[in-house]
């Protein structure tokens, strides 16, 4: 927040008579969340992959223990299922953080075809 407290753009929302909090969250706290949403986005796969590791070694009972154990029998069926459902909530939360790129940054519009 603090590298954008300093942009041009609320410069110019300041010089028009905005109120100082209608400028953090309007502008400085939207453009300040993109890099975080972007991060969220990449930390979901890391987590799931992370489960698979926290729950194979702890003992845990989950999707990662049932993939470790599908991974040592070779068992390829419970392997594609839970690849198919790591892969699920990557494609879902990749299209959350597009959404959220949508309402966070004007310039983003849903449904314009790039041309």
């Amino acid at each position: 927040m603090l590298d954008a407290m300093n942009e041009d753009y609320v410069r110019t929302a300041r010089a028009k008579g905005l109120s100082e909090r209608r400028v953090r969250v309007r502008h400085v706290l939207r453009n300040s969340l993109i890099p975080i949403v972007t991060l969220f986005g990449l930390d979901v796969g890391v987590l799931l992959g992370g489960a698979i590791l926290v729950e194979a070694v702890f003992g845990l009972n989950g999707v990662g223990q049932y993939a470790f154990e599908s991974l040592e029998s070779l068992d390829l069926p419970p392997i594609m299922a839970v690849t198919l459902f790591g892969a699920f909530f990557v494609v879902l939360f990749n299209t959350l953080v597009d959404i959220a790129y949508a309402y966070l940054d004007p310039r983003v519009r849903l449904g314009s075809a790039a041309r």
